[in-house]
């Protein structure tokens, strides 16, 4: 098929380039290409128009991602047509362009480089993965792209242009742009051998970019030292723009520090003084009290989950991480044509000056060399001498002031730890077991520990009684509880998990090898011969002497989950006696494994040893499938969310960027709602205190807008009004919202023409909850829903509408929506006779003689149980119900989006 043809099907793709790269002096400057250079170069622009170069457009299919496209009008930057492109489920998918005759394109003069129109038409910002693929590898970068948004991506190769210490770099070009940031890959990198270009959504769920116009452009990068000159002012901030709340002189930093003190100290007086606060925040309800243990712990109050305070009394934590003064270090060095006004390290404020070595991120060129903190930098302007005790004390006082209830992770040990009789705040330790100040133990893949290393018990005491025992935290009632460790890669692949292949990739002759040692006496154990064991991995190995040795082969998945299980299930357990013994009373929060990343093995690992289960989740809520909350019964906790935006100085995006400071505030709202609402979490915790620096962290190169104060120490008002309101209402939402148990569409088959429109019906029991109900399209180019259930037609074709419960994944349903004529749709939903039923203990029921099927067979079902211990369902649609409670049903078409829900009485 030729590119023309292909213009006129609706397929599946995946794009692919290439580039070399020359090292350069960033303080040499290079004369720029000219346009007879760009005009000869090997890249002829693409366009999607008549009588370019044929293209060669795949896509991905399967378990990387089923990927469509079609050519479009829509978003056109250059000419009348675009791609226009649909991701599905799979991080993996993408869409990949070569030239039709296999020619390569020469980006080896760094000169010019690749630029290309993207369209994000999401409501959401999405993750974009540029690929370039070349003879002998390829090489990725990595870009976040605002909702709603065209920015023109700018494909600067050579490292030493576009890795100078930060993420996201500001536009080089206008405000619409953005340089590539530093992904993978880029072994024996060739630029002269690009063969493909491949275009990646790179996140869980539905996703939509519409991209144009890649062309050659002189690099605006090519002499950073003059495009990124004086970008950053003696107070950390963007002198390129301005915005409310920007610090121009001292003066107005000392004005704006007073007039918010006297603000903050009326605030923090009425709070201290309301009568329905216990003295450690929690809820002064006499009817909802608990038993007063003098120290906090978890209960179910009307099977809602719950902290209760050392008085008894319900407690929901909001707070920050990052309190401390650490970590706010940016590279100096490597890049001092970016700072204007900056001191000398004998002036004044020249003691912020450090010395930073081997970080993760630093300049291209550099391990070594000078950072400086501007944050403790504007803090001595603002306090003094003793700036760092003041700048504690005023956070306690911002706390109070602000309705926040508590401070989250790496909190500042020296000010807080052990300290909450004088700060009056409840906070969490927070332990490292990687650090290796904390022991030898063996880390097998990046810093996982060997569980099964005699050292790691070692470590762990160590790291405890070094980090939370000697500040006292366990005779500190005012602190709640103790992560340990923060994001482990347990890998969630078990057909390909990068952690127990390395550890099988180990020798057991090694005399380290602990954890391949151990779990080669259980297959031994499992398998009993090694033709057993070759027939379940599909190997073809001699003996297990053989397998003792490096092994780089195929592993059973199943045998991959077990490792993961076991080798977790020793992790909790060691740190669980560990906490037992060294800090007895004090609640074991987890390890903060992250939301996307952390397979079923663990989180079931985890519950049996943790008292709260917690989750760093960037979402938009805490009502993720990814929590499995189906598996068990157990309070959690958020360790980290946040919501960013760049309308006041920083340029940085991540996932969960939105447009203004006000959407910011809604969007913090609606998270912590939905937290309370849930009935699961017990606290969720805003990561972080303060934005990170405008060029990036010293150590990782984060530079988002993520604070709830700046880094000239203002506050972020909206989000501080937004905290009010919630310390306000929390309770109240938190004990008095009465949830969705069931949710029915009326007009749950509709057809459109293109540009009309029509309501979802939505009708929920209890009644008259539709506020609480989300609305989602499973292909916003056939048809699109707003917040209110309003459905407009934008092309034909077929799209699924799914209504859902904001607070419960379990209560859900869809409506099927065709937008022209003769389409071809799915659809499965329960008899209405069944939609509420009750069933006794020990009673089974087959559910798949209750279904209206179009299209859909039985056997392409997906069936899952809310609540595994109350009620489990087979995959053949056979409820079997174990205990009292109230569970939901929920099936999908496995093929599709289409899907439905009951809600079941077990009595």
């Amino acid at each position: 098929m030729n590119y023309f043809q292909a213009k006129k099907y609706f397929g599946a793709i995946s794009l692919a380039l290439v580039v070399n790269i020359i090292p350069l002096n960033a303080t040499e400057l290079r004369l720029e290409a000219t346009d007879a250079d760009i005009a000869a170069h090997s890249f002829e622009k693409i366009s999607f128009e008549e009588g370019e170069t044929e293209l060669n457009i795949t896509t991905s299919k399967g378990a990387a991602g089923n990927v469509q496209y079609e050519f479009s009008d829509e978003y056109a930057t250059d000419g009348k047509t675009s791609i226009k492109v649909r991701y599905e489920e799979g991080t993996s998918a993408n869409v990949s362009i070569a030239r039709q005759d296999g020619k390569k394109w020469d980006f080896s003069d760094d000169r010019m480089i690749l630029a290309y129109d993207v369209t994000n038409p999401s409501v959401v910002s999405g993750r974009l993965v540029t690929t370039f693929k070349y003879d002998g590898g390829s090489i990725s970068y990595q870009n976040y792209v605002p909702a709603n948004a065209t920015r023109t991506i700018y494909c600067v190769l050579n490292e030493n242009q576009y890795n100078i210490g930060a993420d996201t770099l500001p536009s080089p070009v206008n405000d619409d742009g953005m340089v590539v940031a530093k992904g993978w890959g880029g072994t024996n990198f060739d630029p002269s051998t690009i063969s493909s270009i491949s275009l990646r959504y790179s996140l869980d769920g539905v996703g939509y970019y519409i991209f144009d116009n890649f062309r050659v452009v002189k690099n605006p990068l090519l002499n950073p030292s003059i495009t990124y000159a004086n970008i950053v002012d003696q107070f950390g901030q963007y002198t390129k723009s301005d915005w409310e709340h920007k610090i121009h002189s001292e003066k107005e930093l000392l004005a704006a520090a007073e007039a918010e003190k006297a603000q903050n100290e009326i605030w923090a007086a009425e709070s201290l003084a309301r009568t329905d606060r216990s003295q450690y925040g929690g809820y002064k309800n006499e009817d909802l009290r608990q038993e007063a243990t003098g120290q906090f712990y978890t209960a179910k109050i009307n099977d809602k989950w719950t902290l209760i305070d050392p008085d008894g009394y319900p407690f929901f934590s909001t707070g920050f991480g990052i309190v401390r003064k650490n970590g706010m270090d940016t590279w100096y060095a490597g890049r001092e044509y970016m700072f204007s006004d900056m001191p000398s390290k004998t002036e004044h404020l020249g003691n912020h000056y450090s010395r930073l070595n081997n970080t993760m991120q630093p300049p291209s060129g550099f391990k070594s060399g000078d950072g400086y903190n501007f944050y403790g930098a504007n803090l001595e302007r603002k306090f003094g001498d003793n700036w760092l005790q003041d700048w504690a004390d005023d956070a306690v006082l911002r706390f109070e002031a602000w309705g926040i209830t508590s401070i989250g992770a790496w909190a500042e040990p020296e000010l807080f730890f052990g300290k909450g009789t004088k700060h009056k705040t409840p906070y969490t330790a927070f332990a490292w077991t990687t650090n290796s100040a904390n022991g030898t133990h063996v880390r097998l893949y990046d810093t996982v520990p060997d569980a099964f290393d005699p050292v790691f018990v070692n470590s762990t005491k160590k790291s405890i009684n070094d980090q939370a025992v000697k500040y006292g935290v366990n005779k500190d009632p005012y602190c709640f509880g103790i992560y340990v460790d923060n994001e482990y890669k347990w890998g969630k692949n078990m057909s390909n998990n990068p952690l127990v292949n390395a550890i099988f990739d180990d020798d057991i002759a090694n005399e380290k090898s602990y954890a391949k040692r151990y779990f080669m006496e259980v297959l031994k154990e499992k398998y009993t011969t090694i033709e057993n064991l070759n027939t379940a991995w599909k190997s073809n190995l001699s003996s297990f002497d053989e397998l003792g040795k490096p092994y780089k082969g195929k592993i059973a998945t199943e045998d991959a989950s077990m490792v993961v299980s076991m080798l977790s299930d020793k992790y909790y357990d060691v740190i669980h006696t560990v906490l037992d013994e060294l800090l007895p009373g004090t609640m074991y929060l987890g390890s903060r494994n992250t939301e996307f990343g952390t397979p079923i093995e663990v989180i079931k690992s985890a519950t049996k040893y943790v008292d709260i289960l917690s989750f760093n989740n960037y979402n938009l809520d805490v009502i993720q499938e990814n929590f499995k909350t189906e598996e068990y019964d157990l309070p959690m906790i958020i360790g980290e969310f946040n919501f960013s935006s760049n309308d006041a100085g920083l340029f940085g995006i991540n996932g969960t960027t939105v447009q203004t400071q006000q959407e910011r505030a809604n969007s913090y709202i609606k998270y912590v709602e939905s937290a309370l609402k849930s009935g699961d979490f017990v606290g969720v915790h805003w990561f972080q205190y303060y934005d990170k620096p405008i060029l990036g962290r010293s150590w990782d190169g984060e530079n988002t807008s993520t604070g709830f104060v700046n880094g000239t120490d203002q506050p972020y008002m909206e989000l501080v009004e937004a905290s009010r309101y919630l310390y306000d209402t929390m309770y109240e939402t938190k004990f008095n919202h009465v949830p969705i148990t069931t949710i029915d569409v009326i007009n749950d088959d509709i057809n459109l023409q293109v540009g009309t429109t029509a309501q979802i019906e939505v009708v929920t029991s209890p009644l008259n909850l539709n506020h609480d109900v989300n609305y989602y399209t499973s292909n916003a180019y056939i048809a699109t829903v707003d917040d209110n259930g309003i459905v407009t037609a934008v092309s034909d074709g077929e799209a699924t509408i799914t209504a859902r419960s904001s607070n419960d994944l379990f209560v859900i349903t869809s409506a099927n929506v065709t937008v022209g004529e003769d389409i071809t749709k799915r659809k499965v939903n329960f008899k209405n006779s069944i939609k509420k039923a009750t069933m006794a203990i020990g009673g089974s029921f087959d559910l798949s003689n209750q279904l209206n099927l179009t299209n859909v067979a039985i056997n392409e079902l997906n069936w899952t149980s809310s609540k595994k211990a109350i009620a489990t369902v087979s995959n053949k649609g056979i409820v079997t119900a174990h205990t009292p409670g109230r569970v939901n049903i929920v099936i999908k078409d496995k093929h599709g989006y289409t899907t439905d829900s009951i809600n079941l009485v077990i009595q």
